[in-house]
């Protein structure tokens, strides 16, 4: 990889970091998944960015890639999961992230398990572990939260 692909990953990696920060405060309860997706979406051109794909909203048990449509009525409620990515000249970002909106223990406990085992990844990834130990890292994490 050369410098200005690692310039453009780390300008994408801190619009990622900004929106991630700012949909937090601004995601309520009962917004309809269509204006959360196209708010992120103009965040993420504001910024400097491309929409590396739809942005993919999940609530409750639909974990991953539900992306709202022209018209869609749906509301946020439970817990919602926020999939987005940036892209600067081909050089793409992924990044997800869930909010409880209910004030729900199980999802609250959820949430930090999950961000419990991405730092226990992420220090083994720094700790120059096989992609096996990584992955057994999460999984005691997630153990350890039932």
């Amino acid at each position: 990889m050369n410098e200005k692909q690692i310039s453009n990953f780390r300008k994408a990696g801190e619009i990622v970091k900004q929106v991630k920060e700012n949909a937090k405060k601004w995601i309520k309860k009962d917004m309809k998944l269509l204006d959360i997706a196209e708010k992120i979406e103009a965040e993420i051109t504001k910024l400097g960015g491309k929409p590396a794909f739809p942005v993919n909203l999940g609530i409750n048990e639909v974990t991953a890639h539900y992306t709202p449509a022209y018209n869609d009525e749906t509301l946020a409620s439970g817990l919602l999961k926020v999939d987005f990515g940036v892209q600067i000249n081909n050089c793409t970002t992924d990044n997800s992230f869930s909010i409880d909106l209910e004030n729900n223990e199980e999802n609250k406990k959820l949430i930090e398990c999950s961000e419990l085992a991405l730092k226990e990844a992420i220090e083994s990834i720094k700790k120059n572990k096989s992609l096996g130990e990584i992955g057994q890292s999460v999984q005691n994490t997630a153990e350890k939260y039932g």
